[in-house]
C-alpha cells in the first residue's frame, strides 16, 4: 500500500460537505480580490513612471497586516477558481525534521519553552511530513523513519494568488496564512499569520511553522 493509500485510510472517510462549502468560500474572496484589483487598477496607472526602477509587490488590504515572509523566488501565479488547488493536488513529503527543528519552530513563534510540549506529541525524530491534498481538502501527516503513516490534521486549503489558507477542522474559526512557491516540482510556505489559540499551551504559530514551513515538499513519498 501506497503512503498516499495509507494517509487516506489513516483519515478514514472525507466529510463531502465539508469540500462542497469552501468552493462558494473561495468564490467569494475570489470576487472581492477582483473588484479590489478594478478599484486600484486606474490609481496605479499614475505610478507607473516611478514604477521603472523599483517594482514594489504590495498585498491587497483585506484586514490582515501581516509581515512580507522571508522568500526570494517570485511567488506562484494565481489559480483559477474552477481548479482552486490544482499545481497542488496530491501528495508531498518533507525532508526530515528533527528534535532542533521542533526549538526552532518554538523560537520562531516567540515561545520557546514549548518545546519541550510538542516534542512529547510529536512522533519519534526524525520525521516527515506529509501532505495529501484532494480538491479543497488537505490531510496532514507523520511518515516515520521505519515508513509508517499516522494521521494528525485534516484542513480546508485555498489559494489566493501567493497566498494559502489553511482552515482546521477541529479548530472552528481558525485560519492559518502562507505565502507559497512552487519551483521546479518543489513547495515552500512561509508563515505569515494565524488565528488559531493555543492548544494544551502551545500557540498555533509554533505548530504551523513546524509542520508547513520547516522543510521544503516534494512530490510523492
Amino acid at each position: 500500500m501506497s503512503v498516499d493509500d495509507r494517509l487516506r485510510s489513516a483519515f478514514g472517510e472525507t466529510d463531502r460537505g465539508w469540500d462542497e462549502r469552501v468552493p462558494d468560500a473561495l468564490a467569494v474572496v475570489t470576487a472581492r480580490r477582483r473588484h479590489e484589483s478594478v478599484v486600484r487598477r486606474g490609481a496605479a496607472a499614475a505610478l507607473v513612471a516611478a514604477a521603472v526602477a523599483v517594482a514594489v509587490v504590495a498585498a491587497p488590504d483585506d484586514g490582515r497586516e501581516s509581515p512580507t515572509p522571508p522568500l526570494t523566488t517570485p511567488p506562484s501565479p494565481s489559480v483559477d477558481v474552477g481548479t482552486p488547488n490544482g499545481p497542488l493536488e496530491g501528495t508531498w513529503t518533507s525532508g526530515s525534521i528533527t528534535a532542533e527543528d521542533v526549538r526552532a519552530a518554538a523560537r520562531d513563534a516567540g515561545r520557546p519553552g514549548v518545546a519541550a510540549a510538542m516534542l512529547d506529541v510529536l512522533p519519534p525524530r526524525p520525521f516527515r511530513i506529509v501532505l495529501l491534498v484532494t480538491g479543497t481538502g488537505l490531510n496532514q501527516g507523520f511518515l516515520s523513519s521505519e515508513g509508517e503513516t499516522s494521521a494528525n490534521d485534516v484542513e480546508a486549503i485555498e489559494i489566493e494568488g501567493s497566498r494559502i489558507f489553511l482552515r482546521p477542522r477541529n479548530a472552528p474559526g481558525g485560519v492559518n496564512e502562507h505565502a507559497w512557491v512552487l519551483e521546479d516540482g518543489v513547495l515552500r510556505l512561509a508563515f505569515v499569520s494565524t488565528t488559531e489559540a493555543d492548544t494544551d499551551g502551545v500557540p498555533g504559530e509554533a505548530w504551523q511553522r513546524l509542520l508547513y514551513d520547516t522543510s521544503a515538499f516534494t512530490r510523492g513519498p
